[in-house]
């Protein structure tokens, strides 16, 4: 049988019986006083069996507000499948235990054989041994209880092409519910891959009524103000006003106070014009416990050097981003070995001139426009006529059409599916929009490597938060 509890309900899968079988209908009863759900079959029942469990066997799926409440009372939950009909039993006998008395604990053994003790989540979020180590200290043995399937609602703020959205969306524990970007042809992007729920307006028009109630807020507001790549232009108005959107990422956050937010940007973002905006997200947001790190893409599972902000506010405790940095790593030959003639974007190349060959010919794998010359001595960005090589990490992978970068053979620049696939995206993932759209789209995302760390980090986060009963078996 394949159970799953969440906050919307309860779903479970069965082998078929005669009374209950794929397509059949049913209806069920709750039965407050003995904590039971009861379904029994019934050809003129609102709910039918479905085929989507596991192996396909039959499946319920019981989602609203009067089976959420129940589920919510659960310690565990006991499944009884008869001919005819179906008893979920609801258990929840709690405990509450507040100090580390040896004593205590036997008082409360003597009352039963099976104990579920309840500790306060901010001790668990404080030291998640702390109630492991009491009870081994009184001479018992614990486990912690098979954790049930949380789902919290997602909302992501200048979400772009969806690129950081994609393994929230992809993972079963979240539900993205919002999405917003200015950009038509990332939007149609977003739209395409991950799901309608993405808003087309400008930020700085977003009210708080637009955006569901949520527990997770995420999003990279836009970050070419910060960007070292963008020195010469800080000090226009326009990287001011693009510096100026967090101001809008802190209002809406504000506003809905979801459990968890977090903010993705270059690693400038802390020291840029003498930290000024990290200083304002953590004096705004100040109601929040905030940690910041950077965190480089080929430390933790990607193909490139590219190096992220990642900043993660909380209302259920300190949530650490540790220093993580994989033995296996992957090198830029990796990823382009994984571009076929079926990815989607294999052909999405900007044509170079005959001059531009010519450059591209003097360049060594590994090596830049020194390379070139005439050029050699040029003050230029390190990823100028930057050509891959198949050992290596690529370098970061902003829009490669503006800098030339190229791979490890061959006159001409990276496609557009050799730029996804050194982002860690797969051949499947389409952009919208003309190819310099589409390039930008790539180039303005995250890696897939970080936005799936970051996802776990949460996701575990939250995990610790809403799991805050271990089971003691004596």
């Amino acid at each position: 049988m394949r159970i799953k509890s969440s906050k919307r309900g309860l779903t479970f899968s069965f082998q078929e019986k005669e009374s209950f079988h794929a397509g059949s209908r049913y209806r069920y009863y709750l039965d407050v006083k003995q904590n039971e759900i009861i379904i029994v079959p019934d050809e003129n029942g609102p709910y039918k069996l479905s085929r989507k469990g596991a192996q396909h066997k039959p499946l319920v799926d019981l989602r609203n507000k009067e089976i959420k409440d129940i589920i919510a009372m659960a310690s565990y939950m006991e499944i009884e499948i008869l001919d005819d009909k179906i008893i979920v039993s609801i258990i929840s006998k709690n405990f509450h235990c507040e100090s580390n008395s040896d004593r205590e604990l036997v008082d409360l053994l003597d009352k039963e054989e099976r104990l579920i003790l309840e500790v306060p989540k901010e001790k668990i979020l404080a030291n998640n041994s702390l109630l492991a180590d009491m009870l081994k200290t009184a001479g018992f043995s614990s486990s912690r209880r098979e954790e049930l399937q949380y789902v919290f609602d997602v909302a992501s703020l200048f979400s772009g092409a969806g690129l950081l959205d994609l393994p929230f969306s992809k993972d079963e524990s979240f539900e993205m519910k919002f999405a917003c970007d200015f950009d038509q042809s990332a939007v149609d992007t977003y739209r395409h891959n991950i799901g309608d729920h993405i808003l087309r307006m400008d930020m700085r028009d977003l009210t708080p009524e637009q955006v569901p109630d949520i527990d997770v807020i995420i999003g990279g507001p836009c970050c070419q103000g910060y960007s070292n790549a963008n020195r010469h232009d800080i000090n226009k108005d326009t990287a001011k006003a693009k510096r100026l959107l967090i101001d809008d990422y802190i209002r809406i956050v504000k506003a809905k106070q979801p459990l968890v937010f977090l903010i993705e940007n270059v690693p400038q973002f802390i020291t840029k014009e003498g930290g000024i905006y990290l200083e304002k997200v953590l004096t705004e947001l100040s109601e929040y416990q905030i940690t910041y790190q950077v965190v480089n893409d080929w430390d933790v599972g990607g193909y490139t050097t590219r190096k992220r902000m990642l900043l993660i506010g909380s209302k259920i405790g300190k949530i650490q981003i540790p220093d993580v940095e994989l033995t296996t790593k992957h090198t830029a030959g990796d990823a382009l070995k994984k571009v076929t003639p079926e990815w989607i974007h294999y052909s999405d190349i900007t044509k170079a001139r005959p001059d531009t060959i010519k450059k591209m010919d003097q360049v060594r794998p590994g090596h830049n426009f020194k390379d070139i010359k005439g050029m050699e001595n040029l003050d230029r960005h390190s990823n100028v006529y930057r050509r891959l090589a198949m050992d290596e990490p690529s370098v970061t992978i902003t829009n490669w059409r503006k800098v030339t970068l190229m791979p490890p053979v061959g006159n001409r620049i990276l496609s557009v599916a050799e730029a996804a696939a050194l982002m860690g995206l797969k051949k499947g993932f389409r952009f919208f929009g003309t190819l310099n759209d589409r390039q930008q789209q790539v180039g303005n995302g995250v890696t897939q490597a970080i936005a799936s760390f970051v996802k776990s980090i949460i996701k575990n986060a939250l995990y610790a938060y809403a799991n805050s009963k271990i089971e003691v078996t004596v």
